[in-house]
């Protein structure tokens, strides 16, 4: 008699956990949030057109320095050696000639970013072969860049190397760096 009425507990405590399990999985979309809209820059900048239809390698205007923790953007004389004669008419590359002229680097706005205590290297993963795209999604269809992959997150980090079978250590990216 004790078994069946702990059989029964037992059940009962069970169709609870199912219960709870099923509830959690309607109530919990199994999506991630929209991501943010891409910032205003200081020019018009169209991927589109400069990386899709003119097939620019995207390191022909972001470069990458000396350790490679982050890619550059172009200094103003990259854009005007193809834009010094095709100013007029054009709201944008007249901003662009304008900004030019100023001594400071046009401010563009960063669009991936990494927290300060993440060491990262553009390098080393350009070196493994990695394509911008993995990483930063089909930047040649895109008219504006906007924050569209996790790759800034530890989560979008750890996918990425489990589906390279590429070793991960805590110290790769948490270590203090010199």
């Amino acid at each position: 008699m004790n078994r069946s009425r702990d059989a029964r507990a037992l059940a009962a405590a069970f169709g609870v956990f199912v219960l709870c399990l099923t509830v959690r999985a309607n109530a919990v979309p199994n999506q991630r949030p929209a991501p943010p809209p891409a910032p205003v820059q200081p020019i018009p900048y169209s991927h589109r057109l400069h990386a899709g239809t003119l097939g620019l390698a995207c390191t022909m205007c972001h470069v990458n320095p000396g350790q490679g923790r982050l890619m550059t953007y172009p200094p103003a004389s990259t854009c005007t050696s193809c834009h010094r004669t095709n100013t007029a008419g054009s709201q944008s590359l007249q901003r662009l000639i304008a900004l030019a002229a100023l001594p400071q680097p046009i401010p563009w706005v960063r669009v991936y970013r990494l927290p300060d205590y993440v060491f990262w290297s553009h390098a080393s993963h350009l070196a493994a072969k990695i394509a911008c795209e993995d990483c930063h999604g089909p930047v040649a269809t895109r008219e504006a860049i906007a924050l569209e992959t996790d790759v800034t997150t530890m989560t979008g980090c750890q996918r990425c190397h489990e589906r390279r079978q590429v070793l991960m250590d805590c110290g790769d990216c948490h270590e203090p760096r010199q």
